[in-house]
């Protein structure tokens, strides 16, 4: 009889540890989306020049984002550190994890091509910009389509190709059906394909069935160096050309203060929307930042400016929510903030409205 019990009290144990680990790696059709960290730009970014010691610093903010589980499930419904996103928010159609990892990865060397010129330009420091062509970074229609990943778009038609804008004005009024001639460069080897052209699902477009990213050359004076080969997707861009701009410029833009921030940029420095940013406002307080810059809400569909205050109320936090809409008005904003001399994590801004 005992020996019943001890055999009943096991199998119920071994059960419960099966049911644990399976709770744990069974996969759902969700993404989890987790706080991420509050990373100073400094150790990313490298201007070939003399820095002087200053006060403060910039952060960019990140999340974290899996494939969830039956555990992030449940968890979802008891905590605001946990959310859970659909695989359509995350992946594009028919788009794999290994696909998304290099997509994003795509998106941050843009990302910073563009703070850096966003940032020279804003500075007026030298720099010079050369347009490669348009690579193929994903195939959208492989079935139908003669060009490969990694193909290097330089001319359609015989007509130079230097961003997607010209790609796109080339193509606005042809139609599906119809071919045109590609030269790319793929391999290190010029190569000439006839492609057709396919609708573009969800506009009323057509394009080449690919996935296209501006590939550009800068060179600027002084040199300078980005590395943040672990950290995926483009919506540290503001932070980025912030930075340049610090160790650019012989103003001390932190002015003191622990400054965190998220948004994209584009070449001409403008501010855009980016994901996650309740989480992104949660590793910045947690950082003692005093300022978060995020991009500013400007149509309808934006709600980065709307969360991000909301979530400094949520979570009871005094720092300031400065919302931005290009590099320019976060320049403005900081030159305006008073010197802090006290300590790089005071909270406490004066002297400001």
């Amino acid at each position: 009889m005992k020996k019943s019990k001890q055999l009943a009290i096991l199998s119920i144990c071994i059960l419960c540890i099966i049911v644990g680990i399976a709770f744990y790696i069974t996969p759902v059709s969700y993404f989890v989306m987790l706080p991420g960290e509050a990373l100073d730009t400094s150790e990313y970014v490298k201007v070939q020049a003399e820095q002087p010691m200053e006060k403060g610093q910039f952060l960019l903010t990140t999340i974290s984002l899996r494939r969830a589980n039956v555990a992030d499930y449940v968890l979802s419904y008891t905590s605001d550190e946990v959310k859970l996103l659909p695989e359509s928010d995350i992946l594009a159609k028919d788009e794999s994890d290994e696909q998304y990892e290099q997509r994003q990865k795509e998106n941050m060397m843009e990302s910073q091509t563009h703070a850096i010129i966003a940032a020279f330009q804003q500075a007026k420091k030298p720099i010079e910009i050369k347009r490669l062509g348009v690579e193929v970074i994903g195939l959208v229609e492989e079935s139908k389509s003669k060009l490969q990943k990694g193909d290097l778009i330089e001319e359609v038609d015989g007509q130079v190709i230097g961003k997607q804008e010209d790609l796109a004005n080339l193509l606005e009024k042809k139609k599906a059906g119809e071919t045109v001639q590609v030269r790319v460069i793929r391999s290190n080897k010029p190569i000439n394909e006839q492609v057709t052209l396919v609708p573009l699902k969800g506009t009323n477009r057509i394009g080449l069935g690919i996935i296209p990213m501006d590939r550009v050359k800068v060179v600027t004076q002084p040199p300078v160096e980005i590395h943040a080969d672990e950290i995926g997707g483009p919506s540290a861009g503001l932070m980025f050309s912030l930075e340049l701009l610090d160790q650019l410029l012989p103003e001390n833009l932190t002015r003191g203060y622990t400054i965190a921030g998220t948004g994209t940029i584009d070449m001409n420095g403008r501010v855009g929307q980016i994901g996650g940013i309740d989480f992104k406002v949660r590793a910045a307080d947690e950082k003692g930042a005093t300022i978060f810059f995020c991009p500013r809400d400007q149509s309808p569909k934006d709600q980065n400016e709307k969360i991000a205050k909301e979530t400094v109320k949520q979570i009871g936090s005094n720092m300031r929510v400065v919302p931005v809409s290009s590099l320019d008005e976060a320049v403005k904003y900081l030159l305006k903030l008073p010197m802090n001399d006290t300590a790089v994590n005071d909270n406490t801004l004066t002297g400001l409205g």
